[in-house]
Parts: structure tokens; C-alpha cells; sequence
């Protein structure tokens, strides 16, 4: 079977960005089927992280210390088993410790080289996910082939979050991490908004009116969206163009769904932002009925 990394970059279209529909080669033959990045996504928001047993950190440590003394195929042996009972997003932690408190032991080159190895051949999804954790604690910033190599493996969204916590340490940080949002729709958009720092006025901006757009649900994002596109400030202005107006009450529904995650609840007073949205809607000739749908929920929500 060829690489994860070659199936995803032979599948990429000409604008770049991975086609609608596309998900990981998978070897399930029934039952439940998960979309590339949901079972990652259900761990770090609908699970109770218990901390690994001491046999398990032990192995950890054992498979590092193969990687790191050059014996590439044993550690990746060891850790595609490994991985078959424990998700590597539960592991990352306790991995990238062992690795700073042995580093003396270790050899940085061969670590270097086991990562590099995973990302590119490896066709084990949780493998790919150990090199991407291992390539995070390494200065990339200057490999400009390797750089792509991680923007390329994050347009899955099974890897983006592990891409994204490699981008943040690069100086460019905040715009690689919004190109990467803007190309993928799934989980790998909801961990973008989440991860990503916004600082510049485009990252706001674009934050604003397409944060919770994604193919899951727009509740994960809204609380991030609401925070680091400064709707606090943007709700005091006197004036609003229509895409502001639209983005604001898609946002506000998914700030009031909080199914999934806290939302609206974490204000401190809910009903004054409410009320604002109530206030600069009026009187807007163009709303959809899906609009004017969210708006009768936000009066029958203040009438309680």
C-alpha cells in the first residue's frame, strides 16, 4: 500500500486543497464508520482524558529509545502496535516529555530522520501522527520542502491539528494556519479556529465570516470565532455591511446550540448580546427565512 502522504498529495486538485468527499484509505469492512479526524475530534472534546498507565509510558519510552538509537524499523513496529490500542493524539504529551527529559540520550538525528521517515511512508494513520508529534518538537522553519510536506498532510483533517501544532512554532505562524483553515472543511477547520492566534485584521475578518462554517457542527467554533474576531468590539460599531449582518446571526444560532460545547453561557450577560443582535437586524430587508427563524428563537429566548 503506498504512503498516507502520497495518497493525499496525489489526491490534491489543482487549487489545492483535497476533493469534496475525499477520506483516508480505511480498513473497516462494517459497522460504524468514522469521517477522517472524528475520532480525534470526540477525544478532545467528549472524553475524559485519563493519564496513561506506567507499563504504557514505559513502552513509550522504550519505542523512543529505539527510534532514537537509529533502529527505525523496530520503532515503528512498536509503535504501529501500540497505536492499535492507544490514539496518538492521547499520547503526544507524554511522547514529546520522554523525548525532553532523555534528549541527552537520544539522538536528535535519528529522531529527526524516524519522523521524517513516518510522514512520508508510512501508511499507518497513528504513525503519521507519532512523526508529526516528534517533527513538533524540531526547528523546520527554514525547510522549505519539508514545510510543504506538512501543509500537504494537513489538508486531511484526520492530521491537521497535528500540522497546526508544527505551523505554530513557524514565524509566520497566523497566516500559514489560515491558509491551512480556508482549505479544509471538516474537523481540520474546527481545530484551525481553535489553535489559530488572530492578530491581523484579514485573520479577524475572515474569522468572522467563515469561522463556523465547517461540514460538522458550527458550535465547536462559535465560542472562538466570538472571541478572537472581537464580536465584543464589532457589536458597538453604529454601522454593519450585510455579510457582517448574516455572519453575525449564523454565529449567534451556533453561540445558542451549545449541544456539543459551551457557547452563548460562557458571557457574562448572554441577554445583552441578545438584545444587540435583535437591535442592529431590525429593519433588514434582505434577512433569508432561516434568518428570520434564528431571530424568532432569540425573542422567544429573551421572553423566558
Amino acid at each position: 500500500m503506498a504512503s498516507l502522504y502520497s495518497y493525499i498529495k496525489s489526491s490534491m486538485t489543482p487549487e489545492g486543497t483535497l476533493p469534496a468527499g475525499f477520506s483516508l484509505p480505511s480498513e473497516e469492512t462494517g459497522g460504524l464508520h468514522f469521517a477522517d479526524g472524528a475520532q480525534d475530534g470526540i477525544f478532545i472534546y467528549h472524553v475524559q482524558h485519563e493519564p496513561l498507565s506506567a507499563d504504557d509510558i514505559a513502552r513509550i519510552c522504550e519505542l523512543t529509545a529505539l527510534a532514537g538509537a537509529g533502529d527505525s524499523a523496530g520503532a515503528e513496529a512498536g509503535f504501529k502496535d501500540f497505536c492499535k490500542t492507544h490514539r496518538a493524539i492521547s499520547f503526544i504529551d507524554d511522547l514529546q516529555r520522554n523525548v525532553m527529559n532523555n534528549y541527552a540520550t537520544l539522538s536528535a538525528n535519528a529522531i529527526f530522520k524516524f519522523a521524517v521517515h513516518l510522514l512520508y511512508d508510512s501508511d499507518d494513520a497513528e504513525c503519521v501522527k507519532v512523526g508529526l508529534s516528534f517533527l513538533e518538537m524540531i526547528d523546520i522553519s527554514n525547510d522549505e520542502e519539508l514545510k510543504e510536506a506538512v501543509r500537504t498532510i494537513g489538508l486531511s483533517d484526520e492530521f491537521t491539528i497535528f500540522a497546526v501544532f508544527i505551523m505554530r512554532k513557524w514565524p509566520d505562524a497566523e497566516a500559514e494556519i489560515l491558509s491551512l483553515a480556508k482549505k479544509v472543511r471538516g474537523w481540520g477547520r474546527i481545530h484551525c479556529v481553535e489553535f489559530m492566534d488572530a492578530e491581523q485584521t484579514e485573520t479577524k475578518r475572515w474569522l468572522l465570516l467563515n469561522g463556523i462554517d465547517n461540514d460538522v457542527v458550527s458550535a465547536y467554533s462559535a465560542w472562538a470565532v466570538y472571541e478572537k474576531a472581537g464580536v465584543e468590539d464589532i457589536l458597538k460599531r453604529d454601522l454593519f455591511t450585510k455579510d457582517e449582518i448574516h455572519a453575525l446571526i449564523a454565529l449567534t444560532d451556533a453561540l445558542m446550540d451549545e449541544g456539543p460545547v459551551q457557547g452563548i453561557s460562557l458571557m457574562d450577560s448572554p441577554e445583552t448580546y441578545l438584545k444587540r443582535i435583535l437591535t442592529i437586524t431590525a429593519g433588514r430587508d434582505y434577512l433569508e427565512d432561516w434568518e428570520k427563524d434564528i431571530l424568532d428563537n432569540i425573542r422567544q429566548r429573551l421572553a423566558q
